[in-house]
């Protein structure tokens, strides 16, 4: 009988959906551009928003727009008005945009000429979550007539996202709509951060387009900050963490991340998970110049920060239950390769029985992909 051959496309798409968003962030970090993706159903007001930003910042920005539509060019004639470099993506039938799609608009654009770039992507509350498409920041526009319910039906947007915009805060004493009720739902599934306001009337939008300005102005040189780790040669990267005890899974899951976007002969990346002593071999055998260890570790800082320390200063401040010290361990392999050796840690927020990763060491997790990922493929 032949043996029947399984291809795994889901895991295959997605893997190469986020080797080129990676490739998309190299992209906009050369041409020093801040990438905004705008989420949200249908009739939030997506573009609506759009046009009220772009008015404004366009006295002190070079804006950019991507428009992500199923079919036709609607939303990109009402954003014409504005005469920037602007591309128009139809999917002809993909409820969302993915890292390729964006590639080719990027592509089509003046990037070096535009500091910010606004990706409307196409209306819908499910599918844009699941796609990194290579953007700095994530934001998710609901409005009054939705309800406030959306937070809880489609967590995942919202745990995506680091701005909610509310829209159409105007209807509000039109509707049986409770701002506090969604202010808690939200609270409930995202940390992101949530701005009420009516594009129509106003009110609320002068503080949105502020807090934008500033988050543009802090970006080194407007590219996104890489994390200084000099490392050079032949370079092991190790992720550990166990998946089932939350925040202690950080490690393994940058590994993770790494391992899809990273394809170098000189660099080996390996999800240790709770046993790195069992990789001892492995880690020596390839004779590293640099093993850079990333994991969960209690250093008092804020859940989510970022911290660099060589072996010998973490002792045994690894938050997770391994039986072992990493600092001798990191110590042998030096002994035995004369490999530089750096320990990356995350500040956990919980170290519980759970596979649910707190909100702030998920974005640390990403925003620690992207730092690593740009220093190594520099």
């Amino acid at each position: 009988m032949k043996k029947i051959k399984t291809i795994e496309v889901g895991a295959s798409l997605f893997e190469e959906n986020d080797r080129t968003a990676e490739e998309n962030r190299l992209l906009l970090k050369r041409t020093g551009t801040f990438a905004v993706n705008i989420m949200g159903s249908p009739g939030s007001g997506k573009t609506s928003v759009l046009e009220k930003t772009i008015h404004k910042l366009k006295e002190r920005f070079s804006p950019g727009v991507i428009e992500g539509d199923i079919k036709g060019i609607y939303d990109a004639e009402r954003l014409a008005m504005f005469d920037i470099p602007m591309v128009q993506i139809n999917t002809g039938g993909a409820c969302h945009l993915d890292a390729f799609m964006v590639k080719k608009g990027m592509e089509a654009l003046p990037l070096k000429d535009i500091d910010i770039l606004f990706i409307e992507n196409v209306g819908n509350l499910v599918c844009p979550a699941e796609f990194d498409i290579g953007t700095s920041l994530d934001v998710v526009v609901s409005s009054v007539p939705e309800g406030e319910d959306k937070p809880l039906k489609y967590p995942l947007m919202f745990k995506t996202a680091d701005i909610c915009i509310l829209n159409k805060i105007d209807l509000l004493p039109y509707t049986d709509f409770h701002l506090e009720l969604f202010r808690k739902y939200l609270g409930e599934v995202s940390s992101c951060k949530l701005f009420p306001l009516s594009v129509k009337t106003g009110e609320g939008c002068s503080k949105w387009i502020e807090t934008l300005s500033e988050i543009i102005f802090k970006q080194p040189n407007k590219q996104q900050k890489t994390i200084s780790l000099e490392a050079s040669g032949r370079i092991v990267v190790v992720g550990m963490g166990d998946r089932l005890k939350a925040d202690d899974a950080a490690g393994s899951l940058v590994a993770e991340k790494l391992s899809k976007v990273v394809k170098k002969k000189d660099v080996k990346v390996i999800d240790a998970g709770n046993s790195i002593e069992n990789y001892v071999g492995v880690i020596e055998k390839f004779r590293p110049d640099t093993v850079i260890v990333i994991d969960a570790v209690d250093f008092g800082g804020k859940a989510g920060d970022i911290k660099v320390m060589k072996s010998e200063e973490i002792q045994e401040l690894t938050t997770s239950t391994h039986s072992f010290s990493l600092s001798l361990i990191l110590n042998n392999i030096h002994i035995e390769t004369g490999a530089r050796c750096i320990v990356i840690g995350i500040q956990p927020e919980k170290i519980v029985l759970s596979e649910d990763v707190s909100s702030a060491v998920q974005k640390a997790v990403q925003k620690l992909t992207q730092m690593i990922t740009l220093e190594l493929c520099k």
